[in-house]
């Protein structure tokens, strides 16, 4: 397959699977919920107990009849007290499990680890605030020195996140400021705050699916005259030296997620080096000219040849344009202007191409053009009958216009295909002589960029940052088809293109320059064929008559092919070389077009 259709192809490939990445997480179904947020008033008795009412808002899509809530033991011997209600409306307890009637709840143990809360209901597209009140019994922990209650307020069951969530735990008056030591644990962005000597409150926000909420709390014993639990420990300066620990891991981690972005992207900057080094070294710029400016022609070489280095062994259609200006300089053609008030089209002006030299010394990429053009295309619009097109040698006079080359494709696109792409194999047969390039197979040197991405992929694995693996995996195949120098310079060509970008650059300024440091007009004849290729030609055009303010009442200008078009019922010389140079160039390629597009169609039709 092309090289540019597996380019394509692999493109769209990426952007459908980046664009099912970046939306995996966003699809949405026809049934499912959101809990908005959770709060949770939870009540230190002077018995030990904790009183705990727990208000969870949730946003249901479709409908629903029921749901369940995980309540975790831990250090806790039994609960009581197990009400569900909305608002001041409570529902009513059955021994049913699961329940399925509406306002109705059923509680079930499940060993020592938890027993399940579970309600039934009515649902509709619709948000639900649902409150559930408990007793944890013998919460705290009477130690010697401090009373500790260390307790999960939210569990990790749930498997779909909670916008925000806010646990306040009042504690039993006589607290002094200071007294109080809070802590919690959960995701690194929760917050802990002791509100007062009788208030601490957690909140996060978001918490995670799979993520909990966890509380501790020291306070004086005193606040807790009636607890039953005791631990006969004195146990503060262990908790303080164990949370400070904790503390100072959890900041690291915090640390380390805030930038950890950037660590993950500084991961990949090892591969965009080791790409940048593989693309330099097939560059070969180390040996290459690094002038800014290259006044002469820095190879003797074709036109073609020049765009075949230039545009990394593409033939464009431009070369066309290129060789006729070419076979013109070396007076094997003459090229005249036909305004548009005398070639019957209108506005649109026309150029006629006429043989001048009809030797056969010419080089094989000359010889197909001028067989082309004064064999091929004149015998067809001069035979008698446009289906006897005559093989004859090409004689002085010939001559046929663009025009008859735009008609000839549309007329005969088989045939004008098979000489354009003969053409470009020419070019292509040709410039492979000159040792411009060594192939490069992608597998040769994009194993160590590959192994780098892949480690970095598996990094952000490790860190969950998705967003890094989503786009390690679109840039790993990327730099491969895309970013990968699939030719490389010999020493000559690098050098070469290095001159032949000195050469273009100069042809862009040479209007600023000293004019001693600018070559002769007799010279731009032949720069102006090579700046069709460099695309750079119609730049040179207009700055020729700031250069050469009188070029064309010089003597050099009248040996140039360029006499021609001098006073053309009083059209101006450069005005008209600039017209020529894009008719031509728009005349093949359009040419080009209608016969690859008619040959597509009948090839499809024949098939």
């Amino acid at each position: 397959m092309n090289r540019n259709i597996l380019r394509i192809c692999l493109l769209l490939v990426l952007v459908s699977m980046l664009t099912l990445f970046l939306n995996s997480g966003r699809t949405v179904t026809a049934r499912s919920l959101q809990i908005v947020e959770v709060v949770i008033e939870a009540e230190i008795l002077p018995d030990g107990n904790m009183k705990v009412i727990e208000s969870r808002t949730i946003d249901f899509t479709g409908q629903f009849s029921g749901i369940e809530q995980k309540i975790y033991y831990g250090d806790i011997a039994h609960y009581k007290e197990i009400n569900v209600r909305e608002g001041e409306e409570y529902y009513n307890l059955t021994d049913q499990f699961p329940t399925t009637d509406p306002w109705t709840y059923s509680l079930k143990g499940f060993g020592d680890e938890y027993f399940l809360i579970d309600w039934s209901f009515d649902a509709l597209n619709e948000k639900r605030t649902f409150t559930i009140e408990y007793t944890a019994v013998d919460a705290v922990l009477v130690h010697k020195d401090v009373a500790e209650i260390y307790y999960q307020f939210i569990g990790s069951e749930w498997d779909v996140p909670t916008h925000d969530a806010r646990v306040t735990l009042r504690l039993p008056e006589g607290a002094e400021e200071g007294s109080v030591r809070a802590w919690g644990f959960g995701p690194l962005h929760g917050d802990v705050n002791i509100d007062s000597p009788q208030q601490v409150t957690w909140t996060v926000s978001p918490l995670p699916s799979g993520e909990f909420l966890e509380g501790r709390v020291l306070f004086p014993t005193e606040l807790v005259p009636d607890a039953v639990r005791f631990s006969d420990e004195e146990v503060l300066a262990g908790i303080l030296q164990e949370q400070e620990r904790l503390a100072m891991i959890a900041n690291l981690e915090r640390g380390a997620r805030r930038y950890q972005p950037y660590y993950s992207l500084f991961l990949f900057l090892p591969a965009g080096y080791a790409l940048f080094r593989i693309r330099k070294k097939a560059a070969a710029r180390d040996e290459a000219y690094s002038g800014s400016y290259y006044r002469e022609l820095p190879g003797k070489y074709p036109p073609e040849i020049a765009g075949y280095l230039w545009n990394k062994k593409s033939v464009k259609d431009e070369y066309f344009a290129a060789t006729i200006l070419d076979l013109a300089r070396r007076r094997r053609i003459r090229i005249e202007e036909i305004p548009a008030s005398s070639n019957g089209k209108g506005d649109k002006d026309d150029f006629r191409l006429i043989l001048t030299d009809n030797s056969s010394n010419e080089e094989p990429l000359d010889s197909r053009v001028l067989n082309f053009l004064f064999i091929t295309v004149y015998d067809y619009f001069n035979s008698k009958n446009e289906g006897d097109q005559r093989r004859s040698e090409p004689l002085e006079d010939k001559e046929i216009t663009f025009s008859h080359i735009q008609q000839f494709a549309e007329k005969q696109p088989k045939e004008f295909y098979s000489f354009y792409n003969a053409y470009k194999a020419d070019i292509d047969q040709a410039g492979q002589s000159y040792n411009f390039f060594n192939q490069v197979s992608a597998t040769n040197w994009g194993c160590l960029p590959m192994i780098i991405m892949l480690a970095g992929s598996i990094v952000a694995v490790f860190w969950l940052q998705l967003y890094i693996l989503g786009a390690a995996l679109f840039l790993i195949p990327f730099i491969l088809f895309f970013g990968s120098p699939s030719l490389k310079y010999t020493a000559y060509g690098a050098d070469q293109l290095a001159k032949w970008s000195a050469f273009r650059r100069f042809l862009l300024d040479f209007s600023k320059m000293d004019p001693s440091e600018v070559p002769s007009l007799i010279i731009w004849e032949h720069y102006l064929v090579y700046a069709v290729i460099l695309g750079v030609a119609k730049q040179v055009i207009n700055q020729l008559p700031l250069t050469f303010p009188s070029m064309e009442k010089e003597p050099e200008f009248n040996r140039t092919s360029w006499s021609s078009f001098q006073s053309v019922q009083g059209v101006n010389m450069v005005n008209s070389m600039s017209r020529m140079t894009d008719s031509l160039n728009t005349t093949f390629s359009s040419a080009v077009r209608s016969a690859r597009s008619t040959v597509a169609v009948s090839s499809r039709s024949s098939s």
